[in-house]
């Protein structure tokens, strides 16, 4: 029988270990995926670090993944119907609903459901699908998976590069779950704390919606210059100012207004302490990069949100609605994107992969099977 292999955590903080998975057979709506790529998200960290309570030993990480359909049974179908093939390059809800509940079926906000599990976090290797992870030479879709065919096999070439799509597969779906839920318009002020990868899709949406001018606020020169590429009119560099210099500056570019919409993708409990003072009268701070508990916040709320109307919204997970749009958004800015991607890494370098990612050494860092 042909044989997968993942890097596993077998304990926190230690040498992911290399496994090895007998590859099933697919079996009703089962997908089985060959693995093209692997991003790995500053979320990976906190699993690995054991600082987010979802994780199970010992388990396989990554929910950033694209591959193709190694096997797959008749019948089985994208979310727009289109059957899936062998072959076929695809990416795939890195969440699993019930899609029954109060939230799936009422609030139509299926990414809130009590019972959703995730790819990469939620199970350990004893656990169905057992290969539930994307830091792994392949993957098994359970049937309930949403799965979007990026490219059908007939169209792939064989010197394309693909592996940057898997920036929109987190920080890319993320970021569009955030304006989904934002009230930004044509003309509007947007403010972008974080220049990641969730900053520079941040400047990209903003653009498309319209927005008339977009600063960002971070502390590396080359995200920076590249959110300014993207379309940012100002970058601040928080290394080099106060936060009362940022303010008067923010001030200063909004006739004294501030900003209408503040996106908070830094992940930081000082970024938000900070970012609300921004928010002009009426606007609205959405806070889309805390991934795991960072502690209290301290604000006003009388001169910070009661006083000035201001409408705070938490972004958490987006769903395959989300990353679709950020396909799409990808497909359009390609030229940014793919500079996202700053380091492509085999995948028995996991470890040092998840360590540079802690030092901040990478804007995207890529494991590649």
């Amino acid at each position: 029988m042909e044989k997968a292999y993942a890097m596993v955590i077998e304990e926190y903080g230690k040498e992911l270990v290399r496994h090895e998975f007998d590859i099933p057979q697919p079996v009703g709506g089962e997908v089985i995926i060959r693995i093209l790529a692997s991003g790995i998200c500053g979320s990976d960290v906190h699993v690995w670090k054991g600082q987010d309570k979802r994780s199970h030993l010992p388990q396989i990480l990554g929910h950033e993944g694209i591959g193709y359909v190694q096997a797959v049974n008749t019948g089985r179908k994208d979310i727009f119907g289109r059957e899936l093939r062998e072959g076929d390059l695809v990416v795939w809800d890195r969440g699993v609903m019930c899609k029954s509940c109060y939230e799936c079926l009422i609030k139509r906000k299926d990414y809130n459901c009590k019972s959703r599990w995730t790819y990469g976090f939620s199970k350990s290797i004893y656990d169905y699908p057992n290969l539930n992870g994307s830091y792994s030479s392949h993957m098994r879709l359970v049937p309930e998976t949403d799965i979007l065919q990026l490219i059908p096999r007939e169209k792939l070439k064989a010197d394309e590069d693909y592996i940057p799509f898997v920036s929109a597969c987190c920080a890319g779906t993320t970021t569009a779950c955030a304006f989904e839920q934002s009230r930004v318009e044509s003309g509007d002020t947007v403010l972008i704390q974080g220049p990641g990868p969730l900053g520079v899709y941040s400047v990209l949406y903003a653009r498309e919606r319209g927005a008339s001018k977009i600063i960002v606020v971070g502390g590396t020169k080359s995200r920076l210059e590249l959110c300014r590429e993207a379309g940012a009119d100002v970058v601040i560099d928080r290394n080099e100012t106060t936060a009362e210099q940022r303010l008067a500056q923010v001030l200063d570019l909004t006739d004294g207004r501030g900003a209408d919409s503040v996106f908070e993708v830094a992940g930081t409990a000082s970024a938000v302490e900070e970012g609300v003072h921004y928010v002009a009268t009426g606007g609205e701070y959405i806070s889309a990069g805390i991934a795991v508990d960072v502690g209290d916040v301290r604000l006003n709320w009388f001169s910070d949100v009661a006083r000035k109307n201001t409408t705070i919204k938490g972004i958490w997970v987006g769903d395959i609605k989300n990353t679709y749009q950020a396909i799409e958004l990808y497909r359009r800015h390609k030229d940014i994107l793919d500079r996202t991607i700053t380091h492509r890494i085999p995948l028995e370098n996991a470890t040092e992969a998840l360590r540079m990612m802690e030092r901040r050494e990478g804007m995207k860092i890529v494991l590649i099977p």
